[in-house]
């Protein structure tokens, strides 16, 4: 039986000292920046400024033992060990010695040492990588000064240091433990020099993942293993329709231990599921099993929201059409509520001009679904309350300093009584950096008032998500006389994400709305970017890629209309327009890694796209075959990344091919449609998933590191990036095959499981 004990957690009132002696040792604590937190400037962790949080710590032992304790959370992604990687080339020591241990959440400003890093925008590593270079270069010099002082040498140039061990010119040496104590007492350097680029050991290798072995051997914990002594079950119900609410609480079904209702939490509601809503009920038994089953024969009436007859997909895209024509421009101080357009950019020169002005035009609207997570892992959480005493919770959670404030709210508990334990996660693709289902399973604790571990039917998953939102996409090129495209006009529609979580949106609107839309580098004689607040009152969140898994879609898919417009290769007309070197080297490497231009056989061709997220510069080469009303195959991906700098090539090659996964099966299958107010799609069966035999190769170049990098160039993200340009490029290449372009997703609709 796995029990909390069973992984490593660090406690959250950790000594807020900067050094401390532990255990004979040396504990450092170091600046990490919490996403949407001010950055540090770079240097000595020391000058970190109140709104940044120390979040994670070096321990050296004088065992000589190194630990890394992070605050990121563990969904796959590889970057909880990157970090280990990273920290092992500037501390000067095998990777494989450095120890890496979860850390948890505080609400203390500035942060003591173990607080956690919001593992989202594909932004653990790329927003870390030069801190922890500098503590571990920090920590280092820090650990040399320490042998000096031992040794009575003051030369600094005496001294070298391989894999942990400080060796003087005459033969003496030290180990890191053996001096740690001493380091323990010294002040902290700043400033230190990092190894060069072209000395660099441990980043850029591919080396193995030490949480492999755990999730192969059971050994790792996921929320959904967590087992506390006397632990009963919950399984939560919501209402069918969004924004519904609970009549009255039900009797307890036999068997069962306790039915209670739970509301939406301030800071949890999204759309129609409004604060203070009781839109669930938990029903507690047990076993999962027979909560389950209690949960399903349970009679419940709840009241409808009045607009639930509205809430349709046709309707929502209808809405979206008119957005498309029409819609109120932003007013600064103005309340601008949903329904408002947002000019993002716009060129001095008259876009509408240059299009009335065209040779042609092309005039197109592209279309996407609201689309569901589907973790693999079900969302759950376990609480164990004691009213007065504590609260500890244990959740798949990416965000767990954000679940520490609601318990704390919620409880009433000061935050020392309150522990977030941040499991292993079986997925998360944003969805779990959501609070809702930490918000229920703490109302059922502190009803019952003994551990309880909640869970969400797969049923629930489906039709309760926050939804990757729908968009509407209407685009409009002009090309001149000489194929130059002398005018783009660019709208988006889709509801905000931002907007959903109390965000006052800027002039621009909702950055998630227009990601990878903006600041292009195609030379267009004139353009005008837009974005419009969708109506729609579906609750949506963060999902993987976000913006740019639309409006890649749609702005890679009229380049490509554009290209056929003129007769030209597709390759060739965006190399025409490129304006960035960067850009141009992408998309170079993937035509040549794919063969674009080879001969194919009858029935087979293939698209491009290239796109950018997170920093990051993406390409993507598909080739399709059997193109049919019902079905298609994908015989090979090519995938180039350019995000300046990685730290573990074999990981990036991982998350991509995972991603691209991810993009086939949203592409191809992926949507949530509703009917008044209720979701449809409730399980797999209605949201079919490629099979093993229907995965292609795919292959992953990466871009080489620098030979120098420069830390003032931004890195880019990597978990992202395997799905913006896949389903233009997929389009692209059935519109070469067979003459028929695709403008909405998905594919095949009307595909399930059974097919």
């Amino acid at each position: 039986m796995n029990t909390p004990t069973d992984f490593h957690t660090a406690p959250a009132d950790a000594d807020r000292r900067r050094f401390i002696a532990s255990s004979g040792g040396l504990t450092l604590g170091f600046a990490l920046p919490a996403a949407g937190l001010a950055t540090l400037a770079a240097g000595d962790a020391q000058a970190a400024s109140p709104a940044s949080a120390v979040n994670s710590w070096l321990t050296i032992g004088t065992d000589d033992s190194i630990t890394l304790t992070i605050g990121s959370s563990d969904m796959g992604q590889g970057s909880f060990a990157g970090l280990g990687q990273v920290l092992a080339e500037d501390l000067m020591v095998n990777p494989l010695r450095v120890k890496l241990v979860q850390g948890g959440p505080t609400l203390a400003s500035p942060a003591p040492i173990g607080a956690a890093i919001n593992t989202v925008g594909s932004g653990v590593t790329r927003n870390n990588l030069w801190r922890l270079r500098d503590a571990a270069a920090n920590a280092r010099e820090l650990l040399v000064k320490a042998v000096m002082i031992k040794t009575g040498e003051r030369s600094r140039a005496n001294f070298t240091v391989v894999d942990g061990v400080v060796r003087h010119v005459g033969g003496r040496y030290m180990t890191y433990g053996q001096v740690a104590a001493l380091a323990a007492t010294l002040p902290v350097p700043s400033g230190s020099t990092l190894v060069d680029g072209a000395s660099l050991r441990s980043i850029g290798q591919p080396l193995k993942r030490p949480d492999i072995p755990l999730k192969v051997n059971g050994g790792a914990v996921y929320g959904i293993d967590v087992r506390l002594p006397g632990m009963v079950y919950a399984v939560i119900r919501h209402s069918p329709s969004l924004g519904g609410t609970l009549q009255a609480t039900p009797a307890v079904p036999a068997g069962m231990l306790a039915v209670v209702p739970t509301r939406v939490y301030a800071g949890t509601g999204r759309g129609l599921e409004a604060v203070g809503n009781v839109n669930a009920v938990a029903v507690v038994g047990p076993t999962t099993w027979d909560a389950w089953q209690g949960a399903k024969r349970l009679t419940l009436q709840w009241n409808l929201p009045a607009q639930a007859a509205l809430l349709n997909t046709a309707q929502f895209v209808a809405d979206a059409q008119a957005l498309l024509g029409t819609a109120t421009p932003y007013v600064a101080g103005a309340a601008n509520p949903p329904g408002t357009l947002y000019t993002v950019e716009a060129s001095t020169a008259s876009v509408d001009a240059a299009l009335a002005g065209s040779a042609r035009v092309v005039d197109a609207t592209y279309s996407l679904p609201y689309v569901a997570h589907a973790c693999l892992e079900v969302l759950n959480c376990t609480v164990d309350y004691v009213a007065g005493v504590r609260c500890d919770v244990w959740a798949p959670t990416q965000s767990a300093r954000s679940a520490l404030a609601l318990v704390v709210a919620m409880t009433g508990l000061p935050a020392a009584q309150v522990k977030i334990n941040t499991t292993f996660l079986g997925g998360g693709l944003g969805r779990k950096a959501e609070l809702d289902f930490i918000s229920q399973a703490v109302q059922v604790g502190m009803a019952i008032g003994r551990p309880v571990k909640l869970m969400w039917p797969r049923e629930e998953d489906f039709t309760h998500d926050q939804y990757r939102p729908m968009a509407l996409v209407r685009v409009r090129g002009g090309l001149d006389a000489n194929n130059a495209v002398a005018g783009w006009l660019y709208r988006n529609v889709s509801p905000s994400i931002l907007g959903q979580r109390g965000a006052v949106l800027p002039a621009t609107g909702d950055s998630q709305g227009y990601e990878s839309s903006q600041a292009l580098p195609y030379a267009f004689g004139a353009r005008r970017t837009e974005w419009v607040s969708h109506t729609a009152p579906v609750p949506v969140g963060f999902w993987r890629s976000v913006g740019a898994s639309i409006n890649t879609f749609a702005v890679e898919s009229m380049i490509d209309e554009l290209a056929a417009a003129a007769g030209q290769d597709p390759l060739l007309f965006r190399r025409q327009h490129l304006t960035d070197p960067r850009w141009l080297n992408v998309l170079d490497t993937a035509a040549a890694a794919a063969g674009w231009g080879s001969p194919l056989p009858a029935g087979t061709a293939r698209g491009l796209a290239i796109g950018t997220a997170f920093n990051s510069i993406v390409a993507q080469v598909v080739e399709v075959s059997n193109v049919t009303a019902t079905g298609l195959k994908i015989k090979k991906v090519t995938v180039v990344l350019d995000a300046y700098m990685v730290v573990n090539p074999a990981s990036v090659e991982q998350q991509l091919a995972g991603g691209v996964v991810h993009a086939i099966n949203a592409t191809l299958y992926g949507q949530q449609t509703f009917s008044n107010g209720a979701a449809v799609a409730k399980n797999f069966n209605r949201s079919r998933m490629i099979r093993m035999q229907e995965m292609p190769p795919v292959n992953v170049v990466i871009v080489p590191n620098p030979p120098s990098p420069d830390r003032n160039v931004p890195i880019g993200g990597v978990g992202e990036l395997g799905v913006p340009c896949f389903a233009p490029a997929l389009a692209n290449a059935v519109f070469r095959a067979t003459g028929n372009r695709v403008r909405s997703l998905p594919f095949f609709p009307n595909a399930t499981m059974g097919d």
